[in-house]
Protein backbone atom coordinates (compact mmCIF):
# COMPACT_ATOMS: atom_id res chain seq x y z
CA UNK A 1 0.00 0.00 0.00
CA UNK A 2 0.83 3.58 0.06
CA UNK A 3 0.68 5.76 2.64
CA UNK A 4 0.22 8.82 1.02
CA UNK A 5 -3.44 7.54 0.57
CA UNK A 6 -6.19 7.47 3.14
CA UNK A 7 -7.67 4.32 4.26
CA UNK A 8 -10.43 4.00 1.63
CA UNK A 9 -7.85 5.04 -0.71
CA UNK A 10 -5.25 1.94 0.32
CA UNK A 11 -8.13 -0.16 0.59
CA UNK A 12 -9.50 0.20 -3.08
CA UNK A 13 -5.80 -0.46 -4.39
CA UNK A 14 -4.96 -3.55 -1.81
CA UNK A 15 -8.84 -5.12 -3.33
CA UNK A 16 -7.81 -4.29 -6.88
CA UNK A 17 -4.46 -5.65 -6.37
CA UNK A 18 -6.35 -8.87 -5.32
CA UNK A 19 -8.27 -8.81 -8.20
CA UNK A 20 -5.73 -8.65 -10.56
CA UNK A 21 -3.55 -11.49 -9.02
CA UNK A 22 -6.84 -13.91 -9.35
CA UNK A 23 -6.20 -12.57 -13.41
CA UNK A 24 -2.78 -12.88 -13.62
CA UNK A 25 -2.32 -16.58 -11.76
CA UNK A 26 -6.12 -17.23 -14.33
CA UNK A 27 -3.60 -16.36 -17.53
CA UNK A 28 -0.91 -18.10 -16.79
CA UNK A 29 -2.82 -21.18 -15.81
CA UNK A 30 -5.18 -20.79 -18.70
CA UNK A 31 -7.89 -22.33 -19.96
CA UNK A 32 -10.60 -20.31 -18.35
CA UNK A 33 -14.49 -20.33 -19.54
CA UNK A 34 -16.38 -17.56 -20.95
CA UNK A 35 -20.04 -17.55 -21.48
CA UNK A 36 -22.20 -14.88 -22.49
CA UNK A 37 -24.75 -13.10 -20.54
CA UNK A 38 -27.19 -10.75 -21.60
CA UNK A 39 -26.07 -11.05 -25.02
CA UNK A 40 -23.76 -12.20 -27.91
CA UNK A 41 -21.79 -9.09 -27.20
CA UNK A 42 -21.95 -9.60 -23.22
CA UNK A 43 -19.50 -11.67 -22.03
CA UNK A 44 -18.14 -12.94 -18.43
CA UNK A 45 -15.58 -15.75 -17.58
CA UNK A 46 -14.86 -17.30 -14.27
CA UNK A 47 -11.65 -15.16 -14.13
CA UNK A 48 -14.40 -12.44 -13.66
CA UNK A 49 -16.22 -14.21 -11.20
CA UNK A 50 -13.14 -15.63 -8.96
CA UNK A 51 -11.75 -11.90 -8.89
CA UNK A 52 -14.72 -10.12 -7.95
CA UNK A 53 -14.69 -12.73 -5.20
CA UNK A 54 -11.20 -11.46 -4.06
CA UNK A 55 -11.51 -8.28 -3.94
CA UNK A 56 -15.46 -8.56 -2.22
CA UNK A 57 -14.18 -10.87 0.33
CA UNK A 58 -11.38 -8.78 0.99
CA UNK A 59 -13.19 -5.38 1.65
CA UNK A 60 -15.57 -7.28 4.01
CA UNK A 61 -13.29 -8.56 5.93
CA UNK A 62 -11.95 -4.93 6.51
CA UNK A 63 -15.03 -2.57 6.20
CA UNK A 64 -17.33 -5.27 7.11
CA UNK A 65 -20.34 -2.83 7.57
CA UNK A 66 -19.88 -1.38 4.15
CA UNK A 67 -22.27 -1.90 1.17
CA UNK A 68 -20.85 -3.83 -1.79
CA UNK A 69 -22.08 -3.63 -5.66
CA UNK A 70 -20.08 -6.23 -8.12
CA UNK A 71 -21.10 -6.63 -11.58
CA UNK A 72 -21.14 -9.96 -11.48
CA UNK A 73 -23.88 -10.35 -8.22
CA UNK A 74 -21.44 -9.57 -5.56
CA UNK A 75 -24.29 -7.36 -3.63
CA UNK A 76 -24.12 -6.73 0.19
CA UNK A 77 -26.17 -4.14 2.33
CA UNK A 78 -24.31 -1.76 4.18
CA UNK A 79 -25.01 0.17 7.59
CA UNK A 80 -23.03 3.29 6.77
CA UNK A 81 -22.21 6.04 4.28
CA UNK A 82 -19.50 4.02 1.94
CA UNK A 83 -20.56 1.23 -0.93
CA UNK A 84 -17.59 0.01 -2.67
CA UNK A 85 -18.46 -0.92 -6.61
CA UNK A 86 -16.15 -3.22 -8.22
CA UNK A 87 -15.80 -4.29 -11.71
CA UNK A 88 -13.39 -7.35 -11.65
CA UNK A 89 -12.62 -7.04 -15.40
CA UNK A 90 -13.46 -4.23 -17.44
CA UNK A 91 -13.09 -4.99 -20.84
CA UNK A 92 -13.74 -8.61 -20.74
CA UNK A 93 -14.30 -9.30 -24.68
CA UNK A 94 -10.99 -7.44 -24.95
CA UNK A 95 -9.45 -10.52 -21.98
CA UNK A 96 -11.68 -13.04 -23.68
CA UNK A 97 -9.84 -12.57 -26.99
CA UNK A 98 -6.02 -11.65 -25.18
CA UNK A 99 -5.86 -8.17 -25.75
CA UNK A 100 -4.16 -5.70 -23.28
CA UNK A 101 -7.19 -3.13 -22.83
CA UNK A 102 -8.83 -4.31 -19.49
CA UNK A 103 -8.88 -3.58 -15.60
CA UNK A 104 -9.61 -4.10 -12.58
CA UNK A 105 -11.73 -0.87 -10.95
CA UNK A 106 -12.62 -0.62 -7.78
CA UNK A 107 -14.27 2.83 -5.98
CA UNK A 108 -15.71 3.49 -2.51
CA UNK A 109 -18.78 5.54 -2.94
CA UNK A 110 -19.05 7.84 0.00
CA UNK A 111 -22.86 9.96 0.35
CA UNK A 112 -23.93 8.95 -2.99
CA UNK A 113 -20.09 10.07 -4.22
CA UNK A 114 -17.41 8.07 -6.20
CA UNK A 115 -14.62 9.44 -3.71
CA UNK A 116 -12.17 6.95 -3.23
CA UNK A 117 -10.73 4.47 -6.22
CA UNK A 118 -7.96 2.57 -7.91
CA UNK A 119 -8.17 1.35 -11.86
CA UNK A 120 -5.39 -1.36 -12.62
CA UNK A 121 -4.71 -2.35 -15.92
CA UNK A 122 -2.73 -6.40 -15.05
CA UNK A 123 -1.35 -6.39 -19.03
CA UNK A 124 1.21 -3.49 -17.79
CA UNK A 125 1.03 -3.33 -14.30
CA UNK A 126 0.18 0.43 -14.38
CA UNK A 127 -2.16 1.73 -11.50
CA UNK A 128 -3.49 4.61 -10.68
CA UNK A 129 -5.67 5.39 -7.50
CA UNK A 130 -7.15 8.40 -5.15
CA UNK A 131 -8.58 8.98 -2.00
CA UNK A 132 -11.54 11.25 -0.63
CA UNK A 133 -9.32 13.77 0.24
CA UNK A 134 -8.30 14.29 -3.64
CA UNK A 135 -5.08 12.85 -2.92
CA UNK A 136 -4.02 10.89 -6.04
CA UNK A 137 -1.03 8.65 -6.82
CA UNK A 138 0.36 6.13 -9.90
CA UNK A 139 2.26 3.97 -11.04
CA UNK A 140 4.39 6.25 -13.33
CA UNK A 141 4.38 9.44 -11.21
CA UNK A 142 1.61 11.73 -10.16
CA UNK A 143 -1.07 11.90 -12.71
CA UNK A 144 -3.14 14.90 -14.40
CA UNK A 145 -5.65 15.41 -16.50
CA UNK A 146 -4.11 16.95 -19.73
CA UNK A 147 -3.85 20.65 -20.90
CA UNK A 148 -6.24 20.75 -23.54
CA UNK A 149 -9.33 23.04 -23.57
CA UNK A 150 -10.41 23.22 -26.96
CA UNK A 151 -12.92 20.44 -28.78
CA UNK A 152 -11.05 20.50 -31.90
CA UNK A 153 -7.99 19.76 -30.11
CA UNK A 154 -9.04 16.78 -27.99
CA UNK A 155 -8.01 13.66 -28.80
CA UNK A 156 -11.70 11.76 -27.24
CA UNK A 157 -13.17 8.24 -26.34
CA UNK A 158 -16.69 7.14 -27.29
CA UNK A 159 -18.54 4.49 -25.76
CA UNK A 160 -19.86 2.12 -28.09
CA UNK A 161 -22.84 0.54 -26.22
CA UNK A 162 -23.16 -3.53 -26.54
CA UNK A 163 -26.98 -2.86 -25.62
CA UNK A 164 -29.19 -3.50 -28.80
CA UNK A 165 -31.46 -0.89 -27.29
CA UNK A 166 -28.21 2.14 -26.48
CA UNK A 167 -25.96 1.24 -29.50
CA UNK A 168 -27.74 3.16 -32.45
CA UNK A 169 -27.20 6.60 -30.11
CA UNK A 170 -24.06 5.61 -28.99
CA UNK A 171 -22.77 4.99 -32.79
CA UNK A 172 -24.56 7.81 -34.05
CA UNK A 173 -22.88 9.93 -31.17
CA UNK A 174 -19.75 9.12 -32.06
CA UNK A 175 -20.41 10.18 -35.92
CA UNK A 176 -21.68 13.24 -34.91
CA UNK A 177 -18.52 14.03 -32.45
CA UNK A 178 -15.99 13.36 -35.63
CA UNK A 179 -16.07 16.43 -37.30
CA UNK A 180 -15.99 18.27 -33.66
CA UNK A 181 -12.32 16.57 -32.81
CA UNK A 182 -8.93 15.90 -33.76
CA UNK A 183 -10.03 11.99 -33.13
CA UNK A 184 -10.92 9.33 -31.19
CA UNK A 185 -9.98 6.22 -29.54
CA UNK A 186 -11.99 2.95 -28.19
CA UNK A 187 -10.54 0.81 -25.92
CA UNK A 188 -13.62 -1.64 -24.91
CA UNK A 189 -12.96 -0.12 -21.58
CA UNK A 190 -14.63 2.56 -19.50
CA UNK A 191 -11.86 2.17 -16.97
CA UNK A 192 -9.20 2.08 -19.43
CA UNK A 193 -10.33 5.05 -21.16
CA UNK A 194 -11.02 6.93 -18.17
CA UNK A 195 -7.66 6.21 -16.26
CA UNK A 196 -5.81 7.52 -19.77
CA UNK A 197 -8.02 10.48 -19.15
CA UNK A 198 -6.81 11.25 -15.62
CA UNK A 199 -3.55 10.25 -16.78
CA UNK A 200 -3.33 12.69 -19.92
CA UNK A 201 -3.08 10.16 -23.01
CA UNK A 202 -7.12 11.49 -23.92
CA UNK A 203 -8.86 14.48 -23.21
CA UNK A 204 -12.42 13.45 -22.58
CA UNK A 205 -14.66 10.08 -22.24
CA UNK A 206 -18.14 10.07 -23.67
CA UNK A 207 -20.36 7.22 -22.68
CA UNK A 208 -24.27 6.90 -22.68
CA UNK A 209 -26.03 4.41 -20.41
CA UNK A 210 -23.03 3.27 -18.60
CA UNK A 211 -22.49 1.20 -15.67
CA UNK A 212 -22.09 2.12 -12.39
CA UNK A 213 -19.20 -0.07 -11.96
CA UNK A 214 -17.96 0.60 -15.34
CA UNK A 215 -17.63 4.52 -14.35
CA UNK A 216 -17.57 4.87 -11.08
CA UNK A 217 -13.39 4.26 -9.84
CA UNK A 218 -12.75 6.56 -13.18
CA UNK A 219 -15.17 9.31 -12.15
CA UNK A 220 -13.06 9.31 -8.60
CA UNK A 221 -9.44 9.50 -10.31
CA UNK A 222 -10.60 11.77 -12.92
CA UNK A 223 -11.53 14.35 -10.44
CA UNK A 224 -8.67 13.72 -8.24
CA UNK A 225 -6.22 14.35 -11.61
CA UNK A 226 -7.67 17.71 -12.18
CA UNK A 227 -10.84 16.95 -14.47
CA UNK A 228 -14.34 17.82 -14.98
CA UNK A 229 -17.11 14.86 -14.36
CA UNK A 230 -20.26 15.15 -15.87
CA UNK A 231 -23.09 13.45 -15.99
CA UNK A 232 -26.94 14.40 -17.04
CA UNK A 233 -30.08 12.92 -18.81
CA UNK A 234 -30.70 12.98 -22.09
CA UNK A 235 -33.19 12.82 -24.35
CA UNK A 236 -34.66 9.05 -24.71
CA UNK A 237 -34.52 8.03 -21.00
CA UNK A 238 -30.86 7.30 -20.70
CA UNK A 239 -28.15 9.24 -18.41
CA UNK A 240 -24.96 10.80 -20.43
CA UNK A 241 -21.23 10.67 -18.40
CA UNK A 242 -18.92 12.96 -19.86
CA UNK A 243 -15.58 13.00 -18.29
CA UNK A 244 -12.16 15.34 -19.16
CA UNK A 245 -10.80 18.48 -19.37
CA UNK A 246 -12.42 21.69 -18.53
CA UNK A 247 -13.71 22.77 -21.72
CA UNK A 248 -13.47 20.24 -23.97
CA UNK A 249 -15.64 18.49 -21.51
CA UNK A 250 -18.34 20.93 -21.70
CA UNK A 251 -18.53 21.41 -25.06
CA UNK A 252 -18.38 17.36 -25.70
CA UNK A 253 -21.66 17.44 -23.03
CA UNK A 254 -23.47 20.32 -25.03
CA UNK A 255 -23.10 18.16 -28.35
CA UNK A 256 -24.18 15.02 -27.09
CA UNK A 257 -27.22 16.83 -25.05
CA UNK A 258 -28.25 18.40 -28.61
CA UNK A 259 -27.21 15.06 -30.55
CA UNK A 260 -29.63 12.65 -28.09
CA UNK A 261 -32.63 14.57 -28.50
CA UNK A 262 -32.49 15.49 -32.12
CA UNK A 263 -31.96 11.57 -32.62
CA UNK A 264 -34.79 10.69 -30.20
CA UNK A 265 -36.74 13.21 -32.42
CA UNK A 266 -36.01 11.29 -35.48
CA UNK A 267 -36.57 8.24 -34.44
CA UNK A 268 -40.23 9.23 -32.64
CA UNK A 269 -40.62 10.01 -36.37
CA UNK A 270 -39.30 6.94 -38.13
CA UNK A 271 -41.15 4.69 -35.27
Amino acid sequence: MTTELSELGQLALEAARRGCDVITNAQVEGGFAVRTKSSHRDLVTDVDTAAESAVTDFLHRHRPHDAILGEEGGQREGSGNVRWIIDPIDGTANFAHGRADFAVAVAAEVNGTPSAAAIIRPATGRWIACDETGTIVSSHGPPSVSPTKELSAALVSVSVSISEERRPLTLSTLVRLLPEVQDFRRTGSTSCDLFDVATGGLDAYIGIGTKPWDVAAGWAVVRAAGGQCLEFPVAGGQTAYVLGTSGVAERAAALVEEHAAVFAATQGRTG
